[in-house]
């Protein structure tokens, strides 16, 4: 278990009249300057980060390569734009997907009516130098609310928008207070707590930002506190 606490903090720098930053970003493992040599990534994720963006702000122009990038939305729009001529806006129940491939510029942030806060994941593909893509994948409320949704996937058919690392799966589910879901079971899994509150039993309560990381399979069971959405990448 990795408490929310202690994923370490960046704050993007922002004017000088506004000291708490434009961006917060919470990282599950190293990332940038910081190192955690035992905390590299997980499987195929090298990169896992729970973000907030104020309204109208955003990340200017950096680039990507070979990376399979993509952004589940919280709260507010995400907006994209590209080298490769893309351009996109994400709400929740969209999932945003970016293959970097052989290389790709980008920009993304906040729409100007309200902050944005969204999950990314960066995903090591099977296959370099592939041709960028981008893709939206529209996700049914009523399906997230009633199970496990696969929302991106180099494997499960019916996917909202594909992968190309085989065998990874993003899956979300949302709960309301007092209902029960299981964990999928998988070879391996890295489950996050999106949003609210559980109790998984054997292991005790989590709150908002918690992470489960599992090397076997464990079809542990969850009691929603409150309204809560799960975030659940699976390894075959």
């Amino acid at each position: 278990m990795r408490r929310s606490g202690d994923r370490f903090l960046t704050v993007a720098p922002a004017r000088a009249d506004a000291a708490e930053g434009w961006a917060r970003t919470r990282h599950s493992f190293s990332f940038g300057e910081h190192y955690e040599p035992d905390n590299v990534g997980f499987g195929p994720l090298v990169a896992l980060n729970d973000e907030t963006v104020r309204a109208g702000e955003g990340y200017p122009e950096h680039s990507h390569r070979d990376t399979e990038i993509v952004s589940w939305v919280l709260s507010g729009t995400l907006s994209h734009s590209d080298s490769a001529g893309h351009v996109g806006t994400a709400g929740p129940k969209v999932v945003q997907r970016l293959s970097a491939g052989s290389g790709v510029t980008h920009s993304e942030g906040a729409t100007a009516d309200a902050p944005v806060h969204f999950v990314q994941t960066w995903v090591r593909p099977d296959e370099a130098g592939t041709p960028p893509e981008y893709a939206l994948g529209a996700v049914d409320e009523d399906a997230l609310a009633a199970g496990w949704v696969p929302v991106a996937s180099g494997s499960e058919a019916g996917s909202a928008v594909a992968l190309l690392s085989r065998g990874t799966t993003l899956w979300v589910t949302r709960l309301a207070a007092g209902e029960e879901r299981r964990l999928l079971e998988a070879p391996s899994a890295y489950v996050l707590l999106a949003l609210g509150a559980v109790d998984v039993a054997t292991v005790g309560p989590l709150a908002q930002g918690d992470a489960l990381q599992l090397a076997v399979p464990a079809r542990f069971r969850l009691v929603a506190r409150e309204a809560s959405e799960l975030l659940a990448w699976t390894f075959a």
